[in-house]
């Protein structure tokens, strides 16, 4: 395995941030997501999205695993905004480029959240994942997180079923 590192991202970082989520959506999201989205995902309105919510949002933490001095895979860490949990820390975004999917490093950047979540005093750690998102759901599993039963709703261009996965700390 590469030289592996995590580092808490910048405004700076925005565009390669972007970057990394928009090359995740494109593969993960195909057959799932209407193919008409994906293509037309645009780096410039997630960039400006990133750069203003690390800028303004002092709860919100990004960070970027580089391997190799190389950002592959990114990741976010807030309190979580479901109503329904307490001391918990949530992700709305995990992905890594595809070309570096199954290589491990995912668990070294989960490794890193659930730390930092311990370590801003939560006590969970949640994250929301589309329902046929099979990887994704295997991955989290793996990783000993459950599906706590919560589900919603989020559309992306149709309506697509979100379930909710926590572990405890």
């Amino acid at each position: 395995m590469n030289e592996i590192k995590i580092r808490p991202a910048s405004v700076d970082d925005a565009p390669v941030i972007a970057s990394i989520i928009n090359s995740a959506w494109k593969k993960a999201y195909a057959g799932i997501v209407p193919q008409s989205y994906l293509d037309k995902l645009d780096r410039l309105p997630r960039e400006r999205q990133l750069a203003e919510g690390l800028r303004h949002t002092a709860s919100l933490r990004c960070y970027l695993l580089e391997a190799d001095s190389i950002p592959v895979g990114t990741a976010d860490l807030h309190p979580t905004r479901d109503q329904d949990l307490t001391n918990t820390a949530e992700f709305s975004f995990f992905y890594f480029l595809p070309e570096v999917w199954r290589l491990g490093y995912g668990k070294h950047l989960l490794q890193h959240l659930k730390s930092e979540a311990r370590t801003q005093g939560f006590t969970h750690l949640c994250c929301w994942v589309l329902e046929e998102n099979l990887r994704a759901i295997s991955f989290y599993e793996s990783q000993g997180m459950r599906r706590d039963g919560a589900r919603q709703t989020v559309t992306i261009e149709i309506e697509l079923q979100a379930v909710r996965y926590i572990i405890q700390l």
